[in-house]
């Protein structure tokens, strides 16, 4: 970064991986698929990835960052892309992130949304990947866990201090594998209707919310949610049941 006059943006919440235990343990859970790297930084990831899969896009929204990757890997199958990753998509089996913080939420979404993305490597915020996992009638347990549970199967591969990263962020980071289970169809695009509709009042009595959220008759809310539930209560196959009936309307 000296060499190259380069300050890491807090606007674009940079925070480059310098733990070569973390790097190790991301390389671990990779495959040997067409990747894509969200976000490649300084390369520090990036350097050794590109030689464990078969071709390596690196979708990279800053431009100084291309330049610094760009002179450190040389290799045809690597790929940089200057270019917004909410925008251009993934279009590849893996995909490997640091996610940046400030578009966390947005970027699972739309790896959640492509069904190309069959494997996801990503490190994130120790609490988002609390939420990710999180069980129902947890705090931590929202929308973006029953979206995310409902599509991948999850595991959480380790816990890193916030000196794994320069700069340091103020908290620690978990790194997560996401395998596909299911395709995003028109059913999961309903969940995400659902989960918005009922966690707005996420403490309140479950079925009286989706009364009056949801166009669904009461026979068929009284057969799917358990009167003594509340929003936050309700496991992921309730939300998915309740996908199915507004899709086949």
């Amino acid at each position: 970064m000296k060499r190259h006059g380069i300050r890491p943006s807090k606007k674009l919440s940079q925070n480059f991986v310098v733990n070569p235990r973390l790097i190790s343990d991301i390389l671990s859970l990779t495959s040997s698929e067409d990747t894509v790297e969200i976000g490649c930084g300084i390369g520090t990831l990036t350097i050794f990835l590109i030689n464990r899969v078969r071709s390596l896009a690196c979708v990279e929204y800053d431009e100084r960052m291309i330049r610094v990757v760009a002179s450190i890997v040389r290799n045809p199958r690597f790929i940089p892309v200057r270019g917004d990753a909410l925008a251009t998509g993934v279009g590849r089996p893996q995909v490997v992130s640091n996610l940046p913080y400030h578009v966390t939420s947005d970027m699972l979404i739309m790896i959640a949304r492509d069904n190309s993305v069959s494997k996801a490597v990503l490190t994130l915020q120790k609490e988002v990947g609390d939420r990710l996992v999180a069980k129902p009638g947890s705090e931590s347990y929202g929308r973006l866990s029953v979206i995310v549970q409902l599509l991948f199967n999850l595991r959480v591969a380790g816990v890193y201090h916030p000196g794994s990263f320069i700069p340091r962020p103020k908290v620690a980071s978990s790194l997560l594998l996401l395998e596909r289970r299911r395709t995003y169809d028109r059913v999961v695009e309903k969940v995400e209707h659902v989960t918005r509709a009922l966690f707005s009042q996420r403490r309140r009595n479950a079925r009286r919310v989706a009364e009056s959220r949801l166009s669904l008759s009461a026979e068929v809310l009284n057969r799917i949610i358990p009167s003594d539930k509340r929003v936050f209560e309700l496991e992921p196959e309730v939300f998915l049941a309740l996908a199915e009936e507004l899709a086949s309307t």
